[in-house]
């Protein structure tokens, strides 16, 4: 069986957090990342909102990737992440 996705997805061992419109942050492990998505592990199953922010590490923890988010799936702690909007912040 052939998987076919629009952007490739790329295996990354990186984290991130979560930001709830509430202020309320989620931390997790990205497990792949595409141009558009990502598959992210979080700490525990927490139901997550159709929507929230999400800041990413970069690999070498020089830059934050900051995008509106929406949740795609979710299966407990796993969760596949759309990404609407980005932009990058330099540390």
């Amino acid at each position: 069986m052939s998987e076919s996705r629009a952007h490739q997805r790329y295996d990354l061992s990186t984290t991130g957090t979560l930001i709830l419109e509430t202020g309320f942050k989620i931390s997790f492990v990205v497990k792949d990342m595409s141009q558009r998505g990502a598959k992210i592990l979080l700490e525990s199953s927490t139901i997550l909102p159709e929507r929230f922010i999400v800041e990413i590490v970069s690999v070498d923890r020089q830059k934050i990737k900051r995008c509106k988010a929406s949740r795609q799936w979710q299966r407990g702690p796993l969760v596949g992440i759309r990404l609407l909007s980005s932009q990058t912040i330099s540390l």
